[in-house]
């Protein structure tokens, strides 16, 4: 029996076995035992049960428990939207580099078209539906062992790229700048070590992080990409979203009705021109941008991270309503998204001095990075490379986090 009369539901389960055999039905302590109470005391631990069981943070709790805990059948169209977006940020990496000469504040895809399109509809909600996503599959058991496999899985893979890049060297202050896509590694850890924090704020935890993300745009620091803290933070109400409401969302969503499928196309359409008829910069709704660093007025950084987070959400509603249930073209890519992710950046660091000497037109460059995009998501769909990546964060995790720390069952991958 634990505090304030709230039992367990097993032991509540023990103690009508034991109201029927006379005595209780498994092994037992003095802390566990069914206890004996005096007429006089049973209406008032009966209305203690009552006010536990009835009482919204014990609700959100019990829900909390129960979806984090039961072992769930993979849903197919996770993997289908991860597999999509996965495409959608190879494909935003290559144009970017199709500009053909080196970045300026932007990349050079972003005074082009039609890169410029491409990239201004995919910025928008490609990351935020895809944060979206690692919040619904984000797991607070062996939460240490996890964050260390993706902090570990950046410092490897950041210590890497800075040494096949001859403009960089390796310094501390290097290595705690993430090296372009990287960036994801190290605010993945950043979320999935705030877990505890949104169980504790249960449904407040979503307003709570939309005010932190706010806040943090007119914070007085010019160095947003150490540690990746910027579009950790902006980020985090996706994040959160997904691990309160990602699963009802998901249901909601499905495609159904043909009307409905093309409201959602219209209304992404709709968004992607309106933002760019906005005159709105990219740095804006890329993350990582403050007021600070853009030389803004508080209230126009506020309001610039207002639109973005709508039409992020705006969009990423679309995208949800128009992805099919089953698409096994790109299921295998959701799979293996993290190994994507990780292993396509050098890639495109060979593309981005390609295109420099190429002095292609914007049309053919475009084509060429579509082209790139599928050759190489060709190779690294391959099992063989997400089990080297899986594989490497697991090992680094291994050797840092203590015995005591450690998983029960090995993790067989870290989800992302």
């Amino acid at each position: 029996m634990t505090l304030a009369g709230c039992s367990t539901r097993s032991e509540r389960a023990d103690s009508r076995r034991a109201g029927v055999t006379g005595e209780p039905s498994g092994p037992t302590t003095g802390l566990d035992s069914v206890s004996v109470m005096p007429p006089a005391y049973e209406g008032v631990a009966t209305w203690a049960r009552s006010r536990c069981t009835r009482s919204p943070h014990a609700a959100f709790s019990r829900r909390w428990h129960r979806g984090r805990d039961m072992p769930k059948t993979r849903d197919r169209r996770l993997d289908v939207l991860k597999g999509l977006l996965i495409t959608g940020v190879v494909l935003g990496h290559f144009l970017e580099t199709s500009g053909g000469g080196p970045p300026s504040g932007l990349y050079p895809g972003w005074d082009h078209e039609p890169q410029r399109t491409v990239l201004t509809f995919l910025y928008l909600f490609h990351m935020p539906l895809f944060i979206f996503l690692a919040g619904i599959t984000a797991r607070e058991r062996d939460l240490v062992h996890r964050v260390v496999q993706m902090v570990g899985l950046y410092a490897v893979l950041q210590v890497a790229y800075l040494l096949i890049r001859p403009q960089y060297t390796l310094t501390l202050d290097t290595f705690v700048h993430p090296v372009y896509g990287l960036w994801f590694l190290l605010a993945m850890g950043w979320w999935l070590a705030s877990l505890p924090i949104v169980r504790r704020l249960g449904h407040w935890a979503l307003p709570v992080a939309l005010v932190v993300s706010l806040a943090a745009v007119v914070a007085p620091f010019s160095d947003t990409d150490i540690g990746a803290w910027s579009r950790a933070i902006c980020y985090w109400p996706f994040f959160v979203a997904g691990q309160l409401y990602g699963t009802q969302v998901l249901r909601r969503t499905a495609p159904t009705r043909v009307l409905r499928m093309l409201a959602a196309a219209v209304v992404g359409a709709a968004v992607t021109g309106g933002v760019m008829l906005s005159g709105l910069d990219p740095n804006w709704y890329r993350g990582d941008s403050i007021a600070a660093t853009m030389n803004e007025n508080d209230v126009t950084a506020v309001l610039a991270r207002v639109v973005s987070l709508v039409a992020a959400v705006t969009l990423s509603w679309a995208v949800l309503t128009l992805v099919p249930k089953h698409l096994s073209l790109v299921e295998g890519l959701g799979r293996r998204s993290l190994g994507v992710y990780a292993l396509h950046i050098p890639v495109v660091f060979f593309a981005q001095a390609w295109f420099e000497h190429a002095g292609l037109a914007m049309w053919p460059a475009s084509g060429i990075a579509v082209l790139m995009t599928v050759a190489t998501l060709s190779v690294l769909r391959l099992p063989i490379f997400d089990r080297a990546v899986r594989t490497t964060a697991g090992t680094v995790a291994d050797v840092v986090v203590p015995d005591a720390l450690r998983p029960h069952e090995e993790l067989s991958s870290p989800k992302s």
